[in-house]
């Protein structure tokens, strides 16, 4: 964040360097400038995150600052002294007949990870799910590959963010002498049904209270406003113990990118609208966010880097800073890949469309200086008793231009600013310069 000063010739620098954690990013960078600045790049120190890989769930070590404990799913093998048949049995008891198995993929259709997988993997997609879903442990499954098993769980949990009681897997491979005869799969239970049923309870009373302001008559609307809400009952912190789930973002209004992107899809679902969990990883490390279908059209969506309590939780820092940033709703891929990096162990959609971009739909998107559009864009903003105003440049020619006529040569007081004393003027702003965004507050 800079701040501008109109009418005084005397220089003043004040840095405040962030400490940061967590999610790799670009945007809120506290700087504090009197007068003007030449200065256009922004560094953001890397930044550890936190997400479910395809085969390890990564949850927050108690009362740590950066680090994450990394619990690896188990692996066992046993002689092979449990009759086959026997766990047989057990499968059917939990409704892995042949018969329920094939109800199971009837239900499961149309969820988009499931949707990727061959027959062999799509029935162990179920054989998962049903054993997740009652948590059971040490049920026979189909499968006897072990990449197959961690990229099916990861398909499961993309599919399911109501799987909040998870920390991973363990896996039993039964042996005779060299030979694995069969594998047992059983789920890592963070809580035991009761309380399970107990969070469910807590979570639908939260969601159900809440929808009915969501839910717009555009589907547009509707993504907005949810991104909207998440990001302003959300704090970015590693201090909730279930950060990798919904319950932090539902119960404790605390989390980490896992837990926005999960509680993004669980809300847009619960609204009937599509909504993918991305994997993959910015500033170098791992990372997860969503993609969202629009009618007919797909975008890429980030709420955690939308967030600017991501960037500082220092109220003083922020100093009046927008709450959210709209930089990150409804992005092409071309335009998330510029920080962000896509996982490739399955296909996502190529987002094309720029429809129902922010920026866009709101006529906040600019393909230079112009006096007259860009002086609309504010006097609006005004009229609406707003105190921020967000542009979008189209590439980044048009992002120089204009930051060169509002900042370098100070016309955005033509339009902005809070009035000081002496008869000065002050007007704070952030720039992301790969998106091309500019955000400007008095």
């Amino acid at each position: 964040m800079r701040s501008l000063i109109k009418g005084n010739k005397i220089l003043i620098l004040l840095v405040c360097a962030l400490c940061l954690s967590g999610c790799g990013g670009a945007g809120f960078l506290k700087e504090k400038i009197q007068l003007t600045t030449n200065e256009t790049k922004k560094e953001v120190p890397e930044k550890a995150e936190e997400t479910v890989s395809r085969s390890k769930a990564a949850m927050k070590a108690p009362n740590a600052q950066e680090k994450l404990q990394i619990e690896e799913n188990q692996v066992e093998e046993k002689e092979s002294a449990v009759p086959k048949s026997d766990l047989e049995t057990q499968r059917e008891e939990i409704g892995l007949s042949e018969a329920g198995i094939a109800s199971l993929q009837k239900m499961q259709s149309g969820n988009y990870y499931f949707e990727r997988l061959g027959n062999e993997g799509k029935r162990l997609y179920v054989e998962m799910y049903q054993i997740l879903a009652v948590q059971a442990e040490e049920i026979l499954i189909s499968a006897m590959d072990q990449q197959m098993l961690s990229d099916v769980y990861q398909a499961v949990i993309n599919d399911h963010p109501e799987f909040f009681y998870l920390t991973g897997y363990t896996y039993t491979r039964f042996v005779r002498g060299e030979e694995v005869q069969y594998i047992t799969f059983s789920g890592r239970y963070l809580y035991d049904k009761d309380e399970v049923n107990r969070r469910q309870t807590r979570i639908n009373a939260a969601v159900e209270a809440k929808l009915g302001e969501l839910l717009k008559g555009d589907t547009y609307e509707t993504v907005k406003a949810v991104y909207e809400y998440i990001i302003l009952s959300t704090d970015y912190s590693l201090d909730s113990p279930d950060n990798q789930n919904i319950c932090s973002v539902f119960l404790d209004g605390k989390s980490v990118c896992n837990g926005y992107a999960k509680a993004v899809q669980y809300l847009l679902r619960y609204a009937g609208i599509p909504c993918i969990i991305v994997n993959g990883n910015a500033g170098g490390s791992a990372h997860a966010w969503n993609i969202v279908e629009i009618d007919g059209a797909y975008y890429h969506m980030d709420a955690t880097w939308g967030d600017p309590s991501y960037y500082s939780q220092d109220e003083e820092e922020k100093n009046g800073a927008p709450d959210i940033d709209y930089s990150y709703l409804n992005l092409t891929t071309a335009e998330i890949t510029k920080n962000h990096n896509i996982d490739q162990t399955f296909k996502l959609p190529d987002c094309t469309a720029v429809r129902d971009n922010y920026f866009v739909r709101e006529g906040l998107y600019v393909s230079g200086y112009d006096d007259g559009l860009i002086g609309g864009i504010f006097k609006a903003a005004k009229a609406q008793g707003k105190n921020v105003v967000c542009i979008k440049a189209s590439d980044g020619q048009a992002y120089r231009d204009i930051y060169n006529h509002l900042i370098e040569q100070q016309k955005i007081f033509d339009y902005f600013g809070t009035q000081q004393g002496g008869g000065e003027y002050k007007i704070a702003y952030s720039g992301n310069e790969e998106l091309y965004t500019l955000n400007f507050w008095e």
